[in-house]
């Protein structure tokens, strides 16, 4: 019994390492910003194959995923970056109108609904699938729209960790060292596992 106990502790900390290690790659292949597209389905690479077991070694499977889906991640995250730009131009814009124009604020909010589906799927996608940008952008929203409870998961998970950090000043504070350390790396363990769900049927 106690041998067991031992190699469940021993896994629980392996696996917590391999977390860190994989936030630290995450950040510091994120910090030219124009990358952060390709990091990320990077992250999503090697998580979606340690849900499924199927992992090997971290680190070079990671930067194999970087270097392969580099330009077509940049390309889909510089067109999400400038449509989000002018997303929150449009909705500061609106915000400040009066009267019936205000009303537009509802689109707008619809809107950025689906931008972050957007931005939440597409990248995982990326690191399973082969595919046109044009139909990865376009799956990002069809895929989870048809194993919608799945989707939601993943979304609820995403945004309460969100609000969660902008609370007030100490959970930004807080929320800031977390994720610098291994949140992003949890997020993305925990979505991969819902994520595997509503690509299943896909692959």
């Amino acid at each position: 019994m106690p041998a067991l106990e031992n190699h469940i502790i021993i896994r629980i900390l392996t696996r917590i390492f391999d977390l860190i290690v994989l936030n630290i790659l995450w950040l510091v292949c994120s910090v030219p910003i124009v990358t952060i597209g390709a990091s990320t389905t990077a992250l999503y690479s090697v998580m979606l194959k340690v849900v499924a077991g199927e992992e090997s070694y971290i680190m070079k499977d990671f930067f194999k995923a970087f270097r392969v889906s580099f330009w077509q991640s940049t390309a889909v995250w510089l067109i999400l970056l400038a449509a989000g730009a002018a997303l929150g131009a449009d909705i500061v814009i609106f915000q400040r109108a009066s009267g019936i124009a205000r009303a537009g604020l509802a689109v707008f909010y619809i809107i950025t609904f689906f931008y972050a589906i957007e931005v939440i799927f597409v990248f995982p996608l990326i690191a399973k699938f082969e595919n046109t940008t044009g139909n990865m952008l376009k799956n990002a929203i069809l895929i989870p729209a048809s194993r919608l409870p799945f989707a939601a998961a993943v979304l609820v998970m995403t945004g309460t960790c969100l609000v969660l950090t902008f609370l007030n000043y100490t959970t930004l504070m807080v929320g800031a060292a977390v994720w610098g350390i291994i949140g992003v790396a949890v997020l993305a363990y925990v979505n991969s596992i819902f994520i595997r769900k509503i690509i299943e049927p896909y692959m």
